[in-house]
């Protein structure tokens, strides 16, 4: 064999490489390389997939740890490293989570909303509102009743205890 044979032996033939005689030359190449760049197609594909869904967790988990609901991931397509830049921007249009983690939209809890006062401003908010109500019932009836009321009062005592009645805490000159 010369050393310029370039895969071919003394009598012009190539050597038996496993092939058939349908696969040798350029076609089952490019057939091959088509194959080998579809599959890579679908594995970056995939693989995009994985990645975005992960980043949409990371998106979500951050969420709700800053009080916001986990939906609001859909909204933000950039780093999560840059989220807290985002919601400063942002964050205000954003549905909050209500203290014990449920979803807006969920049935809300019956009973007195939670307070908006800081913890150190409730006791000094409760002795206002103690104080505001002493000896004094909370209104009753319509407008139109307290009018009707008023006008029917005929002496200043009547008025007095009319008013008191119906939650004004003004002294109207009642002997207490």
């Amino acid at each position: 064999m010369s050393e310029y044979s370039f895969g071919y032996d003394e009598t012009g033939a190539m050597p038996d490489l496993g092939e058939t005689e349908s696969q040798q030359g350029p076609k089952w190449f490019r057939e091959g390389l088509a194959k080998l760049s579809g599959q890579v197609q679908e594995l970056k594909a995939e693989n995009d997939r994985l990645k975005a869904a992960q980043k949409r967790g990371q998106v979500e988990d951050a969420l709700k740890a800053k009080g916001y609901a986990p939906q609001a991931a859909g909204l933000f397509s950039g780093d999560p490293n840059q989220l807290d830049e985002w919601l400063t921007a942002n964050g205000g249009a954003l549905a909050k989570l209500s203290p014990e983690g449920e979803q807006p939209g969920e049935q809300a809890p019956q009973g007195p909303p939670t307070s908006t006062v800081p913890a150190d401003g409730q006791e000094q908010m409760q002795r206002m509102q103690e104080q505001g109500t002493q000896g004094v019932a909370a209104p009753q009836g319509t407008e139109a009743e307290l009018a009707a009321a008023l006008r029917a009062a005929q002496t200043p005592e009547q008025f007095a205890q009319l008013m008191q009645s119906h939650g004004n805490p003004y002294d109207w000159g009642m002997p207490s």
